[in-house]
């Protein structure tokens, strides 16, 4: 880890030149953007595109190496990113012809600037074709164990096979990576071959997971090769430090060897900061001037609301994310769907969102995201998903109970969630209704983010929530992941075959009113049927921002700070 001594003079400088919330940096030095914004108390998991799961790690992955594709943060339209592409007449092949001369770089705290990586001659070596296929083909390997894998694999021919050949002999794994559909036709020319032309293929380019990864530095450093001595990268921004552990820091310093596209501009910032805080912590540094972009926590709304200075940094819009409790079906209870029913409707979704999140957030009867292309919603189906009955919910969990000759508090029923106060209060509350209305004492456990990713699985059960990768409705059926292609994947260990059937029906059409009405009889067996979830509330996007900041208002999850900048 580099040291950080100017790092942190050039920030207390910035803290000292706020006088007031919102107030305006000089800008004659650096332009510094501090933000906590997304990226919770704990440290970021992982910069490994191949390796990343969470919203955290793939906001920086996304400034650090663009797509080949990307989304609109505004529009949610697929766009150029690192290339433009044509497709086959059949719908099949996705030719990309790929911008030249983009130089991978890396940070050098010696020299304190971005350098370009060259080759042995001394001469700059560029992003390329070949680089893309390797970063593609190492996120299906097997040996890679990419959480992604399995998401990725199905959109592109051979994908499966290869994901799928870890027990294979060397041999025949090499054939199956051969046979992989991506062909590297010349430095700047990549062509991949999917399996079946699908209305969302286009998105799944503009995702991390199918980017150019630098193959020289992964093997020689292995799992170390994303420490900013080591890594390598070739967007907009380069990594300049990394904080590890809780309360730590994340910096990314201006590439300016990134000349700007007209998707993908030259950044005006010279440095981002993401800080590790909890939201109630971040509202308290934006106060002090010390964060220019903070998360609005819960438990501050009203104050935040009646503040003028406060309330004129707010800005509330709908979200990307569905807020949910997953079941562990292997575990009792919980291994009967009564009992996953009784749970999932004896909590007040209504009385959450008004009396413990109180951000305007949507009590959530679907799993899907209503906004989603194709994507079912209540108003269209209110016959269909899980709706709060507590003199119901009592009745299935007394039926349960009676069969399996228990009572209330035969089990042991822990929720598991990764450290943050709204996290917890959710928690409480459905510990309070859970105790309430079905007499269960559930406890309530907590861990860090990556540890609670990797363990989350193992619990009764566990808060979780989807963010959409891309704005369709199969990202939230499929990748999930909850058809049972990806059940190693799946931490509520539950599968269902007519699940699988409706999804795969709706993959392949086109008309999207068609897709609905399959994806809500999907929906309705894995919260209603089968309760293999419990959804509890539609997100919105709310945080504060300080009036000397210029951005966008990201409905992608994900911001493009190159977008952003800082005023006098």
């Amino acid at each position: 880890m580099q040291k950080f001594t100017r790092l942190t003079a050039l920030l207390l400088l910035v803290a000292m030149l706020f006088a007031v919330v919102g107030g305006a940096a000089a800008q004659d030095g650096p332009k510094i953007l501090v933000t906590g914004r997304q990226m919770g108390c704990s440290d970021i998991p992982t910069l490994d595109p191949a390796l990343a799961e969470d919203v955290p790690s793939v906001q920086v992955i996304t400034e650090l190496f663009p797509s080949l594709l990307r989304l609109h943060e505004e529009t949610v339209e697929v766009q150029n990113g690192l290339a433009s592409y044509s497709v086959s007449e059949d719908g099949l092949t996705y030719t990309f012809n790929i911008l030249p001369n983009i130089s991978w770089v890396r940070y050098n705290a010696d020299s304190g600037a971005v350098e370009q990586v060259t080759d042995d001659s001394g001469a700059p070596l560029y992003v390329t074709a070949q680089d893309f296929a390797y970063g593609m083909l190492r996120t299906l390997d097997p040996v890679t164990a990419a959480p992604y894998q399995l998401v990725w694999a199905p959109w592109v021919a051979g994908g499966v096979e290869f994901a799928g050949s870890g027990e294979a002999s060397a041999e025949d794994q090499q054939a199956l990576r051969d046979a992989v559909g991506i062909v590297v036709v010349d430095d700047w020319t990549l062509e991949v071959t999917v399996p079946q032309v699908a209305a969302p293929t286009p998105l799944i380019y503009a995702q991390w997971f199918a980017i150019a990864q630098p193959q020289a530095v992964v093997e020689e450093f292995g799992d170390f090769w994303i420490d900013p001595e080591n890594i390598v990268t070739y967007g907009p921004f380069a990594l300049k430090e990394w904080v590890r552990g809780d309360g730590g820091s994340l910096t990314m310093i201006k590439n300016p060897f990134w000349e700007g596209t007209p998707e993908i501009p030259a950044p005006a910032l010279d440095e981002v900061q993401f800080r590790f805080l909890d939201e109630t912590v971040q509202l308290t540094e934006f106060e002090a001037g010390n964060l220019q972009v903070s998360e609005a926590p819960a438990a501050s709304i009203d104050r935040i609301n009646s503040d003028p200075a406060l309330s004129a940094a707010l800005h509330v819009a709908p979200g990307t994310c569905t807020y949910y409790y997953g079941f562990n079906t292997l575990v009792a209870p919980f291994d009967d769907a009564r009992a996953r029913r009784a749970f999932s409707m004896a909590i007040d979704r209504q009385a959450i969102v008004d009396n413990v999140t109180r951000e305007g957030q949507i009590p959530a009867s679907l799993f899907a995201l209503p906004s989603l292309v194709a994507a079912p919603t209540s108003e269209a189906f209110p016959d269909l998903g899980i709706k709060t009955d507590v003199e119901a919910a009592r009745a299935l969990w007394d039926e349960y109970l009676a069969d399996v000759g228990a009572t209330a508090d035969s089990f042991q029923i822990s929720i598991y969630h990764n450290d943050s106060a709204l996290h917890a209060s959710v928690a409480q509350a459905v510990q309070q209704m859970w105790a309430e209305n079905l007499g269960v004492n559930a406890q309530i456990t907590t861990a860090d983010f990556a540890t609670y990713l990797d363990q989350r699985g193992n619990y009764p059960v566990y808060r979780a929530a989807w963010c959409f990768d891309y704005p369709d409705a199969h990202n939230f059926y499929y990748d999930v992941p909850f058809h049972s292609d990806l059940i190693e994947e799946n931490d509520t260990h539950w599968a269902n075959e007519e699940f699988d059937s409706l999804i795969d029906q709706a993959f392949l059409l086109t008309d999207n009113t068609e897709r609905a009405a399959l994806y809500a009889q999907a929906d309705n067996i894995l919260v209603n049927t089968d309760a293999a979830i419990a959804p509890i509330y539609y997100y919105v996007t709310n945080d504060l921002t300080a009036s000397n900041v210029v951005r966008t208002y990201s409905n992608i999850t994900r911001e493009y700070y190159e977008k952003w900048d800082l005023t006098d």
